[in-house]
């Protein structure tokens, strides 16, 4: 009877029960309850709570973090200096609700108490901030951008993280990129300023409208006169047919009209007229590359598959450099087949040995910094790239043997377009083909095509 009228006992049986891993999820709403109605009996338990989280045992880390965040809610003075405990917990292999919790509990901390917050938070922070999951981004994001306001020298040295952000699977984490740097950029322009150029890459080539403007805002902040960011591709002289740019939809370097050299990434396609298609069973519309916000096509593309929409949209992003670039001058043609990878890998089989099969699997993913090269590498060799739906990149180099009885293409289209068709009769996989003659690019679902971009 004791312990049912005594709350400092409950509260301690709790903790004791978090512990040794436990705790269930109404012994939290207890202890809730408890710390409601007796706030006093917080220092008491603080100390314990942080230790269990110091000694992270993963049965008890859960519970654990749940219990400081409740704490945080009803005080956060009393876990304010104890900042590079969360700090610590944040470089643990941690689930994403857990992220949350921690992420919770910093910001909490730095909206009330911002001189507790150090320098050492900075890092992990950043790294949180490419996480594929959404909601732990944008808790990540809020205490950076509260950082970046009112210390942005904290940020000194890791510009290369913001260029891994800018980089990243997420459009969300480049945007939040872009915001930071914009903050780090007001006071301190030289912190960031190698961003520059991955900016103005985005700002004139990243098919999402509200990055684009973000990147453009941020690179607003640098006050760098040597730096002036590449014109449109108006009015450049094409070096074909005496035409300009706008009007023979070519892709060229060339000057504008004060004589100053285009770099090859401005302005790469113009926007055209659409130019609608209506062949049997396929109703597409061919579009240009350049200002076409790719995020709301993809968002209908992937229902009933096993694919992240961001994971589309970045192979869609490397299918454009392929498109774009060539390989040491000349162009390119490939496929990729992303999602149900068993599946499209049971329906195919190596032309050559796996080129990517000795790569560690985290520096597989699409997005891994550079890893981009390598498959722009790898696309000039015979056969598709495998993606899974998490977007690893499983194989390289496929031989694709689907069954083909049942598929029907536009005329024009050729022996690569036809077995990534079959390939998503199939299976429920996404195609994606580039063309190796004009760099069309062409998106297949069920056998058809449903978008196109040239």
């Amino acid at each position: 009877m004791s312990l049912l009228n005594n709350p400092g006992k409950k509260v301690q049986n709790i903790v004791n029960k978090i512990g040794k891993g436990k705790a269930t999820e109404s012994d939290i709403t207890n202890f809730s309850e408890i710390l409601e109605k007796e706030p006093s009996l917080l220092p008491g338990i603080v100390v314990p709570l942080l230790s269990i989280l110091q000694e992270f045992n993963t049965k008890s880390f859960k519970t654990a973090i749940m219990a400081v965040n409740i704490a945080a809610d009803k005080d956060i003075g009393i876990i304010s200096d104890s900042t590079d405990v969360f700090t610590c917990c944040l470089q643990k292999s941690l689930k994403p609700v857990e992220l949350r919790n921690v992420l919770e509990i910093i910001f909490k901390i730095y909206e009330t108490h911002p001189g507790k917050m150090n320098i050492s938070a900075v890092p992990v922070l950043l790294v949180c901030l490419r996480n594929m999951n959404a909601a732990v981004r944008e808790k990540a994001y809020f205490p950076l951008i509260s950082i970046a306001l009112a210390h942005p020298e904290f940020f000194k040295g890791y510009s290369k993280e913001l260029k891994l952000a800018l980089n990243g699977l997420n459009v969300d984490e480049r945007i939040y990129a872009c915001k930071i740097i914009q903050s780090i950029a007001d006071e301190y322009p030289k912190i960031v300023e190698d961003t520059y150029e991955l900016l103005l890459y985005l700002e004139k080539n990243h098919p999402s409208r509200e990055l684009r403007v973000e990147a453009e805002y941020a690179m607003s902040k640098f006050k760098i006169k040597d730096l002036k960011p590449p014109e449109a591709r108006k009015n450049v002289t094409a070096q074909e047919n005496n035409k300009t740019a706008t009007e023979s939809g070519v892709r060229l370097p060339g000057k504008s009209e004060d004589g100053l050299e285009i770099p090859e990434f401005a302005g790469v396609f113009e926007t055209c007229k659409k130019e609608t298609q209506n062949v049997p069973g396929h109703e597409y519309i061919i579009q240009r590359k350049e200002n076409i916000n790719i995020s709301d096509q993809i968002e209908k593309i992937v229902p009933g598959t096993d694919i992240g929409a961001p994971v589309l949209e970045a192979v869609f992003n490397i299918a454009v450099e392929i498109s774009r670039e060539g390989r040491e001058g000349k162009t390119v043609g490939t496929s990729f087949i992303i999602g149900f990878s068993n599946d499209v890998l049971a329906k195919s089989r190596q032309l050559i040995h796996n080129p990517v099969e000795g790569i560690p699997a985290i520096e597989r993913i699409i997005t891994y910094p550079g890893f981009n090269n390598t498959i722009k590498e790898l696309a000039q060799l015979d056969g598709a790239f495998v993606v899974s739906g998490n977007g690893m990149l499983v194989a390289a180099c496929r031989f694709l043997i689907a069954d083909a009885s049942n598929v029907n293409i536009p005329k024009g289209l050729g022996t690569r377009h036809f077995s990534v068709a079959a390939m998503t009769t199939a299976t429920k996989a996404i195609g994606l083909v580039v063309s190796e003659s004009g760099g069309r690019i062409t998106i297949f679902k069920d056998g058809k095509i449903v978008s196109s971009f040239s």
